[in-house]
């Protein structure tokens, strides 16, 4: 039997998805885990409205791929939002609020403070929130901080979850956490599921799939990292963005082409 290892979440606001109340579920049924801390993000987009509609013009394909998405399904098992208080009993945790610093337009770090105190309560943190981070948060917690990237880091990195896999037709997706760095998606893989995504024929089944493998996998990477039984990636994936151009028209295509099937079998 592993260790007693204490865990320290790391969410935005007062809610998970359900896929991550799944998780949470996981870590408190193993009797050698106990979650000690929340830190709650409290995280705010200042962008202007300038920015908001400059940035809506580079996504405006992907916001019509959004749209066709939204039709075949505005409810994907895994994505439903679940109040936190009724997974853990937050009254007899350690939580704290905390604002993070914006690096790079982009990135979040959590303040110094705040990550020592987080290594007092806990021994590793898993997070849920607060973006891409960066800063102490990674280093000062004893087994730093898991992470879940819907995706094999060694071959998609990047987002959407699920979306490239779809569009390149593969047969098989992955499921990896990975021990943070501060380069995306480059961690150490301290656990990994390879999915069976052949018979779903819309990006949103897809998700859903991965969304359900989830859960399997965060007792496997806890007791990894414990052993220092974590991999370097020999190889790293294509780093990918939000689509434009023609993998969106083809997105449109195929995945209509999807909800039809599902419909009509």
């Amino acid at each position: 039997m592993s260790n007693c290892m204490d865990v320290c979440l790391l969410v935005d606001g007062k809610e998970v998805c359900q896929w991550q109340a799944n998780t949470v579920e996981q870590l408190k049924e193993c009797e050698w885990i106990d979650i000690k801390m929340v830190v709650y993000s409290k995280y705010q987009n200042t962008r202007t409205l300038f920015e908001t509609v400059k940035r809506g013009i580079e996504i405006r394909e992907w916001a019509v791929a959004n749209i066709v998405s939204t039709l075949a399904s505005d409810n994907i098992k895994g994505e439903e939002k679940v109040p936190i208080k009724t997974i853990i009993d937050a009254d007899n945790l350690y939580k704290i609020s905390v604002k993070p610093e914006i690096i790079d337009g982009w990135k979040q770090k959590i303040p110094t403070e705040t990550a020592q105190k987080a290594a007092k309560h806990a021994d590793v943190g898993v997070r849920f929130g607060f973006g891409f981070l960066v800063g102490p948060i990674l280093s000062e917690l004893e087994y730093g901080v898991l992470s879940y990237h819907h995706g094999d880091i060694r071959e998609y990195r990047g987002r959407p979850m699920g979306f490239w896999e779809f569009i390149h037709g593969e047969k098989t997706a992955g499921v990896t956490v990975q021990q943070l760095t501060e380069e995306l998606d480059a961690g150490k893989v301290a656990a990994s599921e390879t999915v069976d995504i052949s018979d779903q024929y819309t990006w949103e089944s897809i998700k859903q799939e991965l969304y359900r493998a989830s859960d399997d996998v965060i007792i496997d990477a806890v007791r990894a990292v414990q052993d220092g039984d974590i991999q370097e990636p020999k190889t790293l994936g294509q780093l990918y963005s939000t689509p434009k151009g023609k993998p969106v028209l083809l997105f449109i295509l195929k995945n209509t082409k999807g909800i039809l099937k599902e419909k009509w079998t």
